[in-house]
C-alpha cells in the first residue's frame, strides 16, 4: 500500500511538474515589432524599398513577431496617420501605440562619398526611448545593400556576422583626399640580399677568370612607385614599379628594374607580390676547358698547330656571366611577402623576397618608408 501512495504521488509531481511548464511556455511573453519606411538617399533604393529589406530581414533574426506591412497600412488608414513619410520619435511613438506594438524599428542609408552609411535604431514604444542605435560603414556597392542591412541587424541584435562577408563590404577609414592632397605610397627601399647559385660563385671568381672578386652579399637601395587599383573590403589590389641599384659597396652598381602585382589587407597590413623584373648583365661566350680544368673566353682559344693546320675548338660555347663580357639586357622573376606597419600616414613596409633568372638567385629583405598623403 506504501509503495503505491508513494507511485501515485511521483505522478502526480510529474503532472504538476509538466502543467508548470506548459503555462511557463505558454504565458512567455512575445515581443512584437514593426518597421515602416527607412530614409535613403540613393536613387536606386527608395524608403519603401529599404524598409521591406529591414523587415525580411527582422523576420529572419526571428528575434520578434514583426507585424505585416499591409496590416501597418490599413491601422494607419483606419486612424489617419501618416506612414510613409514617419522618421522621427514622435512620429514612430504616435503610430507605435496606435498598431500596439511593442518595438519600432527605423533608420537610414546614406551614400557618403566612397561609402554607403546604414544606420538603424529600435523605440522602446512604452518608455518613448530608443533601445540602442547601431551605425556601420560599407564600401560603395548598392547592389549589396540588403548584406550591409542583415549586417547592422545582426550587430544590433547580438547575432554573430559572417567575416568572410563582413570583410568584402566593411569600409576601413582611408586618410583624407583634398584638391591638394594626392593618396600615394611612393617613397625609397633600402636592403640587403643574398646571392645564390652560379651568379654566387661568378661574384666570387678572380676578375682575371671573368668574375667580380665580391663577396655574395650586396646592399640594395631604390626607390618605390606604388598605386592602388582595386579596392574591396578588407583587400586592395597594388600595382608596384621598383627601381633598384644593387652592390654599390662592391663596385658593382648593377641597376634593376622590378614590376610587381600586389595584393594587401588593409585590416593587418600583410601583402603579398610577385612579377618581373629587368637588368643589365654583363655576359660572355665561354667554353670549359677539360684540359685545363676552368672556363675561357671564346677569344681565348688559340688552337693547336700541326703541320701548320687549325684546330676548330671542341667544346661547347655558352652565354655565361662574365665581368669581361659586353653589357646585356637581362629578365627574371620576383615573388615578396611581408607586412606594413602604419604611424599615421607613415607606411612602413617590410618585405622577404626571392629573386629568380637563368644564372641563380638571391633572397634578401627590404624596408621602406613612404607617405599615405603627399601635397
Amino acid at each position: 500500500m506504501k509503495i503505491k501512495n508513494k507511485i501515485l504521488t511521483l505522478l502526480l509531481c510529474t503532472s504538476i511538474s509538466i502543467v508548470q511548464c506548459q503555462e511557463e511556455t505558454v504565458t512567455e511573453p512575445i515581443v512584437t515589432a514593426a518597421v515602416l519606411n527607412i530614409h535613403s538617399n540613393i536613387n536606386a533604393i527608395s524608403p519603401e524599398i529599404a524598409g521591406s529589406l529591414l523587415r525580411i530581414e527582422l523576420v529572419k533574426s526571428k528575434k520578434f513577431k514583426v507585424f505585416d506591412k499591409h496590416d501597418i497600412l490599413e491601422m494607419g488608414a483606419k486612424n489617419k496617420l501618416e506612414i510613409n513619410e514617419c522618421y522621427g520619435k514622435d512620429c514612430l511613438q504616435e503610430i507605435g501605440k496606435n498598431i500596439q506594438v511593442d518595438k519600432m524599428f527605423s533608420g537610414s542609408i546614406d551614400a557618403l562619398g566612397k561609402k554607403i552609411v546604414v544606420s538603424l535604431k529600435v523605440l522602446d514604444i512604452q518608455s518613448g526611448k530608443y533601445d540602442k542605435t547601431t551605425i556601420m560603414e560599407f564600401v560603395d556597392a548598392p547592389i549589396e545593400i540588403q548584406a550591409m542591412i542583415q549586417l547592422t541587424l545582426n550587430d544590433m541584435l547580438g547575432i554573430k556576422n559572417k567575416m568572410e562577408t563582413l570583410n568584402s563590404l566593411i569600409y576601413y577609414q582611408q586618410p583624407p583626399e583634398t584638391p591638394k592632397t594626392d593618396i600615394t605610397n611612393n617613397g625609397p627601399r633600402v636592403g640587403v640580399a643574398l646571392v645564390l647559385g652560379e651568379m654566387a660563385s661568378r661574384m666570387q671568381a678572380p676578375v682575371s677568370e671573368g668574375g667580380w672578386d665580391a663577396a655574395p652579399v650586396v646592399s640594395q637601395f631604390g626607390y618605390q612607385i606604388e598605386k592602388e587599383y582595386l579596392s574591396a573590403g578588407d583587400f586592395h589590389a597594388l600595382i608596384e614599379f621598383l627601381f633598384m641599384l644593387s652592390g654599390p659597396e662592391q663596385q658593382l652598381f648593377n641597376p634593376k628594374m622590378v614590376i610587381m602585382n600586389g595584393f594587401r589587407s588593409g585590416k593587418t597590413g600583410l601583402e603579398f607580390a610577385f612579377g618581373p623584373s629587368f637588368g643589365l648583365e654583363r655576359e660572355a661566350n665561354s667554353f670549359y676547358h677539360e684540359g685545363k680544368g676552368k672556363w675561357q673566353l671564346q677569344s681565348e682559344w688559340v688552337g693547336i698547330v700541326e703541320d701548320s693546320l687549325y684546330q676548330a675548338n671542341p667544346y661547347e660555347i655558352v652565354p655565361r656571366m662574365d665581368s669581361r663580357g659586353r653589357i646585356k639586357p637581362s629578365a627574371g622573376w620576383v615573388m615578396a611577402v611581408g607586412k606594413t606597419f602604419n604611424s599615421g600616414y607613415l607606411n612602413i613596409p617590410v618585405n622577404l623576397y626571392a629573386s629568380f633568372n637563368k644564372y641563380g638567385w638571391q633572397t634578401g629583405l627590404s624596408l621602406g618608408f613612404n607617405l599615405k598623403k603627399s601635397n
